[in-house]
């Protein structure tokens, strides 16, 4: 079964608050494609090749669980074989999480109103890595 396949069923049992027994709410369903989602797209953000800089990026991810979460950041190769797959993949998870929120039967939650830029990027050794935050 493909990739795209495996994401369009979890999407479809998401949607659709498909199976039964426990842990298989709707929001449940949700958390796990977006946790899967995540491995996934971990798995295809290779951190290499780059010759300079401008080759690195960063795909984001997001707590499904967690209604202030904060975005990570993991540096990965543009030009890596695998770079849209994993940009791709990460959007998706990014949706699903936001899905599981929505689904949660959490009350409301006032959010600190905190941000975490996205961290620098360095191409050393034909690897993309993320800087460390000014202390």
């Amino acid at each position: 079964m493909t990739r795209l396949s495996i994401f369009f069923t979890a999407a479809l049992l998401v949607g659709c608050g498909g199976g039964d027994g426990p842990g298989s709410t709707a929001y449940q369903q949700a958390v796990d494609a977006a946790i899967a989602m995540e491995a996934e797209a971990r798995m295809l953000a290779v951190d290499h090749p780059c010759d300079q800089v401008l080759q690195c990026g960063v795909v984001l991810f997001t707590d499904p669980k967690n209604p202030c979460a904060m975005r990570v950041y993991q540096p990965y190769s543009l030009v890596s074989t695998t770079a849209a797959a994993a940009k791709t993949a990460s959007d998706q998870q990014l949706a699903l999480a936001a899905r599981a929120r929505e689904l949660s039967q959490q009350p409301p939650v006032a959010c600190p109103a905190y941000f975490a830029p996205s961290p620098g990027l360095a191409c050393v050794a034909s690897r993309c890595i993320a800087l460390s935050a000014p202390s």
